[in-house]
């Protein structure tokens, strides 16, 4: 979990550097909102076709498509985001689920250049800091 976690932080820097300074000046921290979207594969809130989609994708990719769609949500949601205190980000995370077009999501996040080898650099950064 600590890795996920680890990994979610980064690739948000890496491809949302003004969202994650954002979010870091306002103490949000990503593990109090993708944690339960990580863990259970999206399933806890989001709609069921996004869901469907990221586990059909899951099954070829693995971990890629999970963070590939983390990366879509937080770009769908990040012009809201700039403009928002802690509580109001939270409060708009935590209603976040309900509210997106899974369809619009998974073809956003296609776009997003993130590569197999980002997400094993951050693993080797976490193994080697964490051992």
């Amino acid at each position: 979990t600590h890795e996920m976690l680890y990994i979610a932080e980064k690739l948000m820097k890496q491809f949302f550097p003004k969202l994650s300074k954002h979010l870091q000046r306002e103490e949000v921290r990503a593990s109090m909102f993708v944690t339960q979207w990580l863990m259970t594969l999206y399933t806890s809130s989001f709609p069921l076709d996004m869901v469907s989609r990221v586990w059909d994708s899951f099954l070829v990719e693995g971990w890629k498509v999970v963070y590939r769609t983390m990366l879509g949500l937080m770009k769908h949601a990040e012009g809201t985001l700039l403009h928002l205190s802690f509580e109001h980000i939270l409060h708009y995370l935590s209603s976040f689920p309900g509210k997106v077009d899974g369809q619009t999501i998974m073809q956003e996040s296609l776009k997003i250049g993130l590569k197999t080898k980002h997400i094993q650099k951050h693993a080797n950064d976490w193994q080697r800091s964490a051992g």
